[in-house]
């Protein structure tokens, strides 16, 4: 049960990468790449002080308020031949336990090699057979080709495109996807 996953995120392996909780031991490897400009072409705002300095996504600052516990999954996605931090996968915005947004995003030197695709394959084989998700949404600005692709090769549906609406902070046309367990379980 998504319940479950409250307190103790999963950690996910496939072929050649691991999913895992991010660690602020991996601000190093997210200073590389996590606040280039060209990761949020089409990401809907520009990158925030923490994304450009990610140590302080990891600082608390305020350590006397207790953190309440989150649904929401936040992977760092790791090169097993290195142990690098190459991307970052989520899902978030989960409403009922029953539907949530999907986010990624990746180091470029490791962009068209098919990292993303094999890590939402991954996130979307746990989410539909350990959790009781029924949902999951997907939107890429439609200039964004390679987020498109790696939508549709991972079974979702393109629903629509929304023309000159609002995606994060930046109005554009971007296409809106859906995949619902059904739709994976028949694969």
């Amino acid at each position: 049960m998504l319940e479950d996953y409250r307190y103790d995120k999963p950690t996910i392996t496939t072929g050649r990468l691991v999913l895992r909780p991010m660690l602020p031991e991996d601000a190093g490897d997210l200073r590389e790449w996590f606040g280039l400009e060209e990761v949020y072409t089409y990401w809907g705002r520009k990158a925030t002080l923490g994304e450009k300095e990610p140590g302080k996504l990891f600082a608390n600052p305020r350590p006397w308020v207790k953190k309440k516990p989150s649904l929401d999954f936040r992977w760092a996605v790791v090169l097993k031949e290195n142990n690098k931090v190459i991307g970052v996968v989520e899902i978030f915005d989960i409403e009922n336990c029953r539907m949530g947004d999907v986010a990624y995003r990746f180091n470029p030197k490791y962009w068209r090699q098919g990292f993303a695709t094999e890590s939402m394959t991954a996130v979307i084989e746990f989410i539909f057979s350990k959790t009781e998700m029924k949902r999951l949404n997907g939107r890429a600005d439609v200039r964004n080709i390679a987020s498109n692709r790696v939508l549709e090769k991972c079974g979702f549906i393109k629903e629509g495109t929304i023309r000159q609406g609002k995606m994060v902070r930046v109005y554009c046309d971007y296409n809106v996807y859906g995949l619902l367990d059904e739709d994976y379980t028949k694969k």
